[in-house]
């Protein structure tokens, strides 16, 4: 079950978990992540950051690939 603070719809707090996950805050995960998908294990998921994610936001998530794509384990 999911547990979100009041006030934050599903969307924000899914960004919000994500932003814990990669060390970004949520603003920063809606404006640069253009795609969050199952990564077809079920346990995770891969993010793909936007071609014009400024290189500063880039360099705060570790191990992030050069494709400019990561997989994270669950967000929930």
């Amino acid at each position: 079950m999911n547990h979100y603070p009041a006030g934050d719809t599903d969307f924000e707090a899914r960004n919000r978990l994500i932003g814990d996950a990669i060390g970004l805050a949520f603003d920063e995960v809606e404006l640069w992540v253009t795609s969050v998908e199952e990564d077809g294990s079920g346990m995770g998921y891969v993010l793909t950051f936007s071609e014009d994610t400024p290189s500063d936001v880039l360099a705060k998530v570790e191990g992030l690939g050069a494709d400019r794509t990561i997989n994270i384990g669950p967000i929930d």
